[in-house]
């Protein structure tokens, strides 16, 4: 089995600019990253600074 980094669940979804974004944030040591079961962003530092684009294309995984 892959060995994981366990990281700290946040919120289950997240609102921009009056849209509701069905991605979960999470919070590990590089900070806050937007994530579905099958992908997750880079890290950002913090919730605000991820941008609607890649919450857009997480999104679209899950």
């Amino acid at each position: 089995m892959a060995n994981r980094s366990k990281f700290e669940e946040v919120q289950k979804t997240l609102t921009k600019k009056g849209k509701k974004f069905n991605v979960g944030i999470g919070k590990d040591e590089k900070g806050y990253f937007a994530y579905t079961h099958r992908a997750r962003s880079k890290s950002y530092i913090s919730k605000q600074d991820i941008p609607i684009k890649v919450l857009k294309f997480i999104e679209s995984t899950g």
